[in-house]
Parts: C-alpha cells; structure tokens; sequence
C-alpha cells in the first residue's frame, strides 16, 4: 500500500507540473517500462525507439512525444518532467566524471542536437564527436541514431559559408562508410559548406543528400573534384549545389563537379553544379540515371558520359557552357556503349568565356576525338523531347548506329542542327554509321551549317530515315549548306523551307515532301535549290521557289507524281553533267512560266548522255483523259491524249492534239483489226502478182513497200482472200515486194 501511494503522489505532483493535454494518459510506471523496453532495443540495435508505442499526442511517435519540447516541437516533455533526461552540450559531456546510465543526455549544440545514452560497455571507441563522445573518465555516450542517415552538423560542419568543414565532412564519410556497409547517407541540411578540398570514396556505398545546401569549393586549383566516386554501387546525391571560388580558366582542366567511373546503380539529380570544368563526369559505368539537374557556368561540359551502358539522362539544365552540352564518348571502352537515353533536356545559351575562345558551348555530341580507339559504334540510343537553343550547334553524332532522334527542337544555333560528323578528328577510325530513323524533329535559324545531314564522306553512312521533320532558316551569304543532306537514306514527309538549298541527297528515296523557298536571289546555273547526285527516286513532293530549279548530278532515277513550280529561267530540272544511268521523268505538273524549256542541260551533258533521259507528254504540258469525242473547247498543247471510251473493231484507241490550239487540231490512232503482212516476189518483166493475206475479211487497207525498182506500185482485186500488188515499170529481175494488210 504505502509504495502504491506514493506512485499515486509521485502520478499527481507529473500531472500538476505540465499543462493539461487530455490526449496524455500513460502513467509514470507505463512510461518507464516502455521506456526501458525502448533503451534496451537501443542498446542492442543502435536504433531509435521510432516505432515503440507509448504515446503523448495521437500524431506523434514516441520519441517525438516524448522529446517535443527539446526539438522545438511542442511544450513539456514528459521524461524531462519526469527527471529522466538531462540537457547538456558535447563540451559538458567531455568535462564530466561520472554520467549517470540510468538517463539519457540530449545535447543542445546548434546543429548537433540530439540524444546519447552512456555505453559502459564500450571502452575502445574514439571520440568523433558525431556520433560517440568520451568524458573526461574515459565513459563512452553514443548517439540514438533512427537511420542510416547521417548529418554532417554532428561531426562539427558548420554550414555558415566561412568555417572551413573539409574534415568534419570527411570524418561524417567516414563514419557512414564504416557503419552502414550496405549504404548509408550524408545529409547537408540548410546552410553553405565551405570545403578546401574534394572528397573521394572508393568501393564504399555512401550517399550525399542535402536541404538547401551548397558544398563551396573555396579553391582554386586546376584539378579538384568535389566529389569522386571509384568502384561504387547503389547510391545517390541528390538535392547539393556545388560551386567554386575558382570561376575563370576552366577550359581544358580537371577540376570537376562530380567524377563517377566503374560504378554502377546510382542516380544524380536535383542538383545545382556551377564553375567547374565538366559538371558531372562518367566512365565506365552501368545502370545509372542523371535526372533534374541544373548545370551552369562550365569550362566544357555540362555531362560527360564516355563507355558506359543502361543509362539516361533526362530533364537536365545545361547552360552557359564553353564546351559540349552532354558528351558521349565511347573510345577505349571494350564493351562499347550502347542503351542510353538522353530525354526532355534543355541546353541553350553556351559562352565562350571560360578559356575556349571564339566557339561558344554547343549541344549533344558523340564522338571518338583524336585519340579514339574505339572498335565499336555507340549503338541503341534514343535522343528525344531536348530543347537545345543558342549553341554551337544542336546535336552532332559520329560513329553511332542504332539509333532514334525525335521530337527535339533546335533553334538558334551556328554549325549544325543535327549532323552525322565523321571528321577525322571525331571518327578516326571511321566506324561507320546509320540504321537509325531522324523524326519529328525542329530544326530552325543554322547560321554556318546544315539542317539535318546524314552524309557518307569519310565513313559510310546508310539506312537511315529522315521523316516528318520541319526545318527552315537554313542561310549563309555565301556557303550553300543544305535543309536537309541525306546520302543511303529514305527522306519522307519533311517540310522544308528558307533554306539556301533546301535538299542534297545520294542515293536516296525521297518522297512526300514539301520543298518551298530556297535561298537563290538570281536565277542561274548554281541555283540549284534541289541537287539530286547518284541514284535517286523523287516522287510526290512539292516544290515551289523563285529562283531555284531542281538540279541532277551523275544521276540516274524516277522523277514522277511530283509538283514543281518555279520561277527559274533555267526550267524545274536542269541536268549538271551526264547521267551515270537512265533517267526517267514522267506524271509530273509542271508551273515555270520564266523558263522555255522543263528540262534544261549543262556544257557538259552530251548529245550521247541525253539519250538517257527519258520523259512523257507531261514535259510539254500535255494532258491525257478519257473521253468519246475530241474536244471543242478548251485550250491544248500538242502530245494531248484523249484516250477513248468506244472501243472496237476499226475503231481509234484515242485522238491526239497534232497541232495546239483552242482546242487545237486533233488526229486519231490506233485503229483496232486484225494485221497480217508477208513478202510477196514480183517475177522479172511481170507488171503483178496475186497474194493471198488470210485476214478472212476483205482488208481495210494494203501497204506494198518494193524492195526494188518497179515504178508506182498499187492494190486492186481486193478480196476477202486476196489481193493484187500491181506496178507501172516490170523489173528486170525478181524483186520482193513486203506488204502489211489490215481488216
């Protein structure tokens, strides 16, 4: 009885000191045991009794229940009111003797708040300040710990911009490595960490994370990474801003935001990475993903991947690079490179400011350099959804095969809009490209560059598709660079327009495009708005254009169903040199009201190489339908058909416009009967001979041609099996005579 009633005043003294909250009911007696239960699962697992369910408030658990007050949370904690909690500071720690095992110690140092029981255990472990601090007596009181994560405060970073936390930093790496072997994270809450040097792990799967946190690199050093990762697997950083002192003279060094290599299954995002030379740095690595960061204010690039496969990058921010946007590089890398994403990225404004003069940063680039060794192309890569605007150029690709580009918007830029670049210095080993499809994509404003090209020139390029894409402000004063460049591809549904040439093609089939306003200020020989070189079909498109006519080179082809209207002197199709095969040109409507001719020919084109070409009626503007009368209205140019609905026997297959006109003056044929023809011999000093025809009607007509000289010759005695063939001068010798006879 007597300990029951002091329970009882001990119960009503704890309700007495804290304000009435109608939710708090546990007793003091409950309180402890859980309490116990808790410290002891503690002690055994380094955890924080999280998930124990001794309550205060509904809404919190029960450390927060409990330690409210200390974190700024609520009012009274009841383990405070209940003297089972002593507040102190990491300093009154180390200066004490003895601490009291029975109760915990919350310190209260800025940014190292927390709760720490003593462990009498444990008389080996250093003092790190994070997470273990030792008394004067050489008493251990570890940290309660919830997680893996690990803030950097507890090891003594400041965050306050001038403190220089390199070690603390280095020292929380450490603790996270060593604790947590199966991952562990650095957590930067709110605040800039001044470092003077970089942090390198190797092997170790330790996270970064931050809360509106900068890491400042307060260095100027030339080749300082921030953060290095060497043979790491399954981690992240994520939510940092990097940034440095060093903010001129990045080019061409090595002073990186992050370098990862032969890792794999991490991810980069949210971050904030400026004035470095490249923003983030991969090679070698598998399986990662590089999502939502904002990079700025580089030496080169804004992401460099070289060798590495099972990737993406995606929704990133580049800007205000000297050097490539994103950068694929595969040479030296014998897997190769292959199933890589770049998605929904957005790159513009590159500078030339940070050492590289006079060449502004440029977009998405993949190429080998001249100390590539690669034996393999990149291969299935897919590049769609970028806006990339003001760069150098938009996306230029070598020694890649497999692969899709669509749906990128490219303004804005000076040598390129998207380019298959095999130069020397790009493809020096001249892997070749292609077996990919170009869709979908905008490409607007090249000031010294092509559109979209896909050319073979030092490495075969073929099998590609180029569809449905619209390019336009394709112009330099004096280079013809072309809209669209195409050699081995298939060319389709494109609308192309203000370009200085809008199409070069090799081999190509080109078909269902709209072709309008090229770039020619005069009409002349090199106002060539089309050049068709090699082999090529070119059906179903339109092409409209003041100055500029269709020009063929080398060439042999189908010109067919198009729609060709120009205001060039020199006709719709001029022919530069002679055809490498046959050319044929038919269906096509023709608008050249400047031009006397549709086809027109070089110096060059000889008399031998015109017989190549081929071309119909529609030429000369004729027309052909169907009808049963010749027309009586209208206005017809010769070579006009009009093919006929009544057909039989004796009967024109259709009548012909044989002189223009309105409506011109028109001729049947094609008569529809039976033919025979033979050889008959006229005998020496005879005027005729009798010859049987077989028509077994009596004939239409007889046609004798003499093989001789017999005089007039003519036809009488016509019967429905013979007929006569008689002449005004008998031969002197036998003499055939070959005869045609129609019914």
């Amino acid at each position: 009885m007597p300990n029951e009633k002091m329970e009882q005043n001990a119960q009503k003294r704890l309700d007495q000191d804290q304000p009435r909250e109608t939710d708090v009911k546990v007793s003091r007696r409950k309180l402890l045991t859980a309490f116990g239960m808790a410290g002891a699962a503690i002690a055994a697992g380094k955890i924080l009794p999280g998930p124990s369910t001794a309550y205060g408030k509904e809404e919190l658990s029960v450390s927060e229940s409990v330690y409210e007050e200390l974190t700024g949370k609520g009012k009274v904690p009841i383990l405070k009111a209940a003297n089972l909690i002593v507040t102190t500071t990491v300093a009154e720690i180390r200066a004490s003797a003895n601490p009291d095992p029975k109760f915990l110690y919350f310190v209260r140092d800025e940014g190292k708040g927390g709760h720490f029981m003593v462990d009498l255990a444990d008389t080996a472990s250093a003092d790190n300040t994070g997470t273990v601090v030792v008394t004067a007596s050489g008493v251990r009181l570890k940290r309660m710990i919830a997680d893996d994560t690990i803030d950097v405060r507890w090891f003594g970073a400041k965050g306050d911009g001038t403190t220089d936390d390199t070690e603390a930093i280095r020292g929380t790496i450490a603790y996270v490595s060593s604790s947590f072997p199966g991952g562990g994270v650095v957590y930067f809450p709110n605040g800039r960490y001044r470092v003077t040097d970089g942090f390198s792990l190797s092997g170790q799967k330790v996270s970064f994370l931050g809360t509106k946190a900068e890491l400042f690199l307060d260095n100027a050093s030339d080749t300082i990474t921030v953060l290095t990762f060497l043979n790491c697997a399954d981690f992240f950083v994520e939510n940092l801003k990097i940034s440095s002192s060093k903010t001129t003279k990045m080019f061409s060094k090595q002073a990186h935001g992050i370098d990862v290599r032969d890792s794999n299954k991490f991810k980069l995002s949210n971050l904030d990475i400026s004035y470095r030379t490249d923003a983030i740095n991969i090679q070698h690595c598998n399986n990662f993903t590089v999502e939502g960061n904002d990079v700025y204010y580089l030496g080169e690039e804004g992401i460099r991947i070289g060798g590495s496969w099972n990737w993406r990058v995606a929704n990133n921010r580049i800007h205000h690079h000297n050097g490539d946007g994103i950068l694929l590089k595969h040479a030296g890398s014998p897997e190769g490179m292959y199933n890589g994403e770049v998605i929904g990225n957005f790159l513009y404004d590159g500078v030339s400011t940070f050492g590289l003069a006079n060449s502004v940063g440029g977009g998405i680039n993949s190429n080998e350099e001249v100390t590539g060794t690669a034996a393999h192309n990149l291969h299935n890569m897919v590049i769609s959804g970028n806006t990339l605007k003001n760069l150098r150029y938009g996306i230029a690709l070598a020694s890649i095969t497999n692969f899709t580009i669509s749906g990128n918007a490219i303004m804005n830029v000076k040598t390129a809009g998207i380019r298959m670049d095999n130069s020397v210095g790009n493809n020096p080993t001249h892997n070749p490209g292609g077996e990919s499809s170009i869709t979908g994509n905008t490409v607007e404003n090249v000031s010294d560059g092509e559109g979209i090209q896909f050319l073979t020139n030092q490495a075969v390029v073929e099998k590609v598709s180029i569809a449905g894409n619209h390019v336009r402000g394709v112009m330099h004063a004096v280079s013809h660079y072309p809209g669209i460049a195409a050699s081995n591809a298939a060319v389709s549904g494109n609308m192309v327009s203000d370009c200085k040439v809008l199409l070069q093609t090799s081999n190509c089939t080109v078909t269902g495009n709209r072709f309008m306003k090229g770039g020619f200020t005069v009409s002349e020989a090199a106002s060539n708005s089309i050049k068709l070189i090699d082999s090529f079909v070119f059906t179903g498109n339109t092409f409209e254009d003041v100055n500029g006519q269709i020009g063929i080179s080398n060439g042999s082809g189908i010109i067919s169903g198009n729609s060709i209207k120009t205001g060039s002197t020199l006709g719709a199709i001029r022919f530069r040199s002679n055809p490498a095969g046959n050319v044929y040109i038919m269906n096509n409507n023709y608008d050249c009201p400047n031009a006397a001719e549709k086809i027109t020919y070089e110096a060059a084109v000889t008399a031998s190489g015109a017989g190549y070409i081929s071309s119909d009626f529609t030429l000369a503007g004729a027309i052909q339908r169907y009808g049963n009368t010749v027309p009586t209205l209208g206005t017809y140019t010769p070579m006009s058909i009009i093919w006929s609905k009544d057909i039989g026997k004796g009967k024109p297959i259709g009548h012909i416009c044989i002189s223009g006109g309105t409506p011109g003056v028109w001729s049947p044929f094609g008569y529809i009967g039976q033919i025979k023809h033979g050889t008959a011999t006229l005998s020496a000093s005879a005027e005729s001979v009798n010859v049987e025809h077989g028509l077994g009607g009596l004939p239409a007509y007889v046609s004798p041609t003499p093989l001789g000289n017999m005089g007039h010759v003519w036809i009488t005695d016509m019967t429905a099996t013979h007929f006569t063939i008689r002449c005004s001068a008998a031969p002197a010798a036998d003499t055939p005579i070959l005869w045609e006879a129609k019914a």
